[in-house]
C-alpha cells in the first residue's frame, strides 16, 4: 500500500465515525407563558420527551416555590403568581437542566434554553476541524517537498 494512502483511509473512516461518535441527546428546557408550561425533552435528531422527571420551581430569593413531575409528554405547568423571576430546575435519570424565566426581561414570552448546541452544528463543526487538519497536513507536505533539491 502507498505510504500517502493510509492517511487519506484514516481520515475517511474518521469521517465516516464522526456523526455516530456525537452525542445523541441533551436535556432541554423550553417555556411557554399562560400559566407557565415548562416542557422538557432529550435534544438530538428527533426530541424526545423526558416523563415523569422531577421539576422544582424556585422564588428569586430561592425558597422552593413548587415541586412535582413532568407529565407523559414531558410538559410541566404552574401559576406564576406574582414574582417577575423564576428558577426551573429539571431533573431525569442522570441529565439535569435548569432555566430562569424572567419574564420582565423577555416580555411574557418565553424562550429556549441553551444547554448545548443542536447536534447538525456540532457535527458540521467537527468536519470543520477534520478538514482544517487535513488542510494544514497537505500544505505541510507539499512544503517539505518544495524544500527537497530537485535532481534532474
Amino acid at each position: 500500500m502507498k505510504r500517502g494512502l493510509i492517511p487519506a483511509i484514516s481520515i475517511l473512516a474518521i469521517l465516516c465515525l464522526g456523526p455516530a461518535v456525537v452525542s445523541g441527546h441533551a436535556l432541554v428546557i423550553d417555556y411557554r407563558i399562560d400559566s407557565i408550561c415548562v416542557e422538557a425533552y432529550y435534544g438530538g435528531v428527533e426530541p424526545v420527551p423526558v416523563q415523569y422527571a422531577d421539576v422544582e420551581v424556585f422564588h428569586p430569593d430561592g425558597r422552593l416555590y413548587k415541586e412535582g413531575k413532568t407529565d407523559k409528554d414531558g410538559m410541566f405547568r404552574f401559576d406564576p403568581k406574582f414574582e417577575k423571576e423564576w428558577l426551573v430546575v429539571v431533573e431525569s435519570t442522570g441529565h439535569r437542566d435548569e432555566q430562569t424565566i424572567n419574564m420582565t426581561a423577555t416580555g411574557g414570552i418565553g424562550t429556549q434554553g441553551g444547554g448545548e448546541s443542536p447536534l447538525y452544528f456540532r457535527v458540521i463543526a467537527g468536519l470543520g476541524y477534520l478538514f482544517g487538519i487535513l488542510g494544514i497536513s497537505l500544505w505541510y507536505k507539499s512544503y517539505k517537498q518544495a524544500r527537497q533539491p530537485k535532481d534532474e
